[in-house]
């Protein structure tokens, strides 16, 4: 079975080899942190009424697509990435409305996150709200007044 004396004073002579670089590894990991750019979150909210139940959105970056998705009333499409390789997130938002009983489209696409113009307004979060009205914008955590307004694109007339 092999000298148990043996085995022990290995698994101690191994314990103490990573217990001593332990350090070295944890300020190598704190320094790559550091120099990491922070994690921004881009939160896009649907606050349509309930009675639109979704909204369909998709998103591209500069580097990727990100698919399509369905967000439902008072749910959010989160989207998160350090700012290194993107620098633009695009999405298309859609969803259909009945006013005075006829069928609408509405469909707008709209740049969430722009390094130029977001970098320092939302570092770590970009807030926008999908609502009848248009998509609205906020600083990092501020709910108060959005700071960008966007209005969905007018449709084109009806043909009588």
């Amino acid at each position: 079975m092999g000298n148990p004396l043996l085995s022990k004073h290995v698994f101690l002579l191994v314990l103490c080899i990573a217990v001593w670089n332990l350090p070295i590894i944890s300020a190598r990991n704190q320094a790559t942190l550091a120099s990491d750019p922070p994690l921004t979150t881009v939160h896009i909210n649907n606050n349509l009424p309930i009675a639109l139940e979704y909204f369909t959105i998709h998103c591209k970056t500069n580097t990727e697509d990100l698919g399509v998705y369905e967000i439902a009333c008072n749910t959010a499409y989160d989207w998160s990435f350090r700012f290194g390789g993107v620098t633009l997130l695009t999405c298309a938002i859609n969803f259909r409305r009945y006013p005075q009983g006829r069928l609408e489209d509405v469909f707008g696409v709209f740049d969430m996150y722009v390094a130029d113009r977001d970098q320092s307004r939302c570092p770590t979060n970009c807030i926008w709200n999908v609502t009848e009205g248009g998509v609205y914008g906020y600083r990092d955590y501020n709910v108060g007044d959005s700071d960008i307004s966007l209005e969905w694109p007018k449709p084109p007339p009806q043909m009588s």
